[in-house]
């Protein structure tokens, strides 16, 4: 999936299954359930959910271009 399919699905509450162009697996289970990612050898809860995790994403990418 490509980020932008990833951010549709985080808005949408639909189950999805990506890898991040920075590399970072995350994945939704269930409809309108938490996002979750790819953290020591299992799947954790993302800390923030919805536009907080789309928002947080965004400033991820953007500092990844600063740097």
């Amino acid at each position: 999936m490509t980020d932008n399919q990833i951010r549709d699905c985080i808005k949408s509450g639909w189950p999805f299954f990506g890898v991040t162009s920075r590399g970072e697996v995350m994945a939704r289970y269930v409809p309108y359930g938490p996002v979750f990612r790819w953290q020591r050898n299992q799947m954790v809860p993302t800390p923030l959910q919805g536009s907080d995790l789309l928002w947080w994403l965004q400033a991820g990418d953007e500092e990844d271009d600063d740097g």
